[in-house]
């Protein structure tokens, strides 16, 4: 008998209420599998989306460094000083090489046409609005990239030859390259170079959505040394002509804002923007500041 009781005894299954614990316990453990899994998931993309764009700043930044680098060079074809004292006492500019004047030029809130020729350039004055830039330097394959069967290239890859005439030998052409760097209305850094003939732009890197250009001027267009950082509109007060002016500037800070492709932050994230101030916006896309400062070896001197 006592045999027989043991057999059904072991033969019972579990209580409702022990099925009910276990499934409690069950469905905890798999709560917290998938609370792990789904912050996991997000905390993976998320980074993603630092990682890309941090690359992509990477390329907008050396992209324009490696230009802006260049700006104002020129093979040297005059081995004498830059600044000579003429007849009547006045110090002038002896053309040296094939590029005269200035390398560079920028505007703060942007070009009112990213078309106009070099010496029409004019700018909008905006502040809120992005800033551009637009450089030049003579071509040539050491300089520049090759394009086919052009030696030089500009901004674009775009093939250049001859289109320019030189300043210190009168009717030798010679390549000029100039390219122009500016934030687009839907958020890409693009470029317009002179490899076009109405200087068609293409973007470079999407997701760019503001930039500031600082310079940094010496103090006067011999000296090599940056004494203060300034605006676009601040370099053309300095009270020179337009080439003098820009021929100060030794330096140039650029600051790229840029903003995530997907809103997929779960919150709004503070950020400092390119001015030093703490924003914090509505949506729930990450934007980062990144920046450089370049130095300008080919500095072209230009006398006051």
């Amino acid at each position: 008998m006592k045999q027989g009781k043991s057999q059904r005894a072991v033969a019972n299954g579990f209580s409702l209420v022990e099925l009910l614990i276990a499934m409690a316990m069950g469905l905890v453990l798999i709560a917290a599998i998938l609370s792990i899994y789904l912050g996991s998931s997000i905390a993976g993309h998320q980074s993603d989306t630092v990682s890309r764009m941090s690359e992509d700043a990477s390329i907008a930044l050396e992209t324009m460094a490696r230009h802006i680098r260049m700006a104002g060079y020129s093979q040297l074809h005059v081995m004498a000083p830059r600044n000579i004292a003429s007849a009547d006492g006045q110090v002038v500019q002896l053309n040296d090489s094939n590029l005269a004047g200035a390398g560079l030029k920028g505007c703060d809130g942007g070009f009112l046409s990213t078309t106009a020729s070099w010496d029409t350039l004019t700018c909008t004055n905006t502040p809120k609005q992005p800033d551009d830039i637009s450089v030049r330097y003579e071509g040539d394959s050491f300089s520049t990239d090759r394009a086919g069967t052009n030696s030089a290239s500009d901004c674009l890859s775009q093939g250049l030859s001859n289109n320019a005439n030189s300043a210190v030998n009168t009717g030798t052409p010679f390549i000029l390259v100039e390219s122009r760097f500016f934030v687009s209305a839907i958020h890409d850094l693009s470029c317009a170079g002179n490899g076009s003939p109405s200087f068609t732009a293409q973007p470079l890197v999407s997701g760019v959505e503001f930039m500031r250009l600082r310079y940094g001027v010496a103090s006067d267009p011999i000296e090599t040394q940056t004494i203060r950082f300034a605006s676009a509109d601040e370099v053309n007060q300095l009270g020179g002509s337009s080439d003098q002016n820009w021929g100060r500037v030794v330096a140039v800070r650029i600051c790229i804002q840029l903003v995530s492709p997907n809103e997929d932050q779960g919150k709004s994230v503070p950020f400092v923007d390119c001015d030093g101030n703490v924003k914090t916006l509505s949506d729930r896309y990450l934007h980062r500041v990144f920046s450089t400062t370049v130095s300008l070896r080919n500095r072209v001197g230009i006398a006051q």
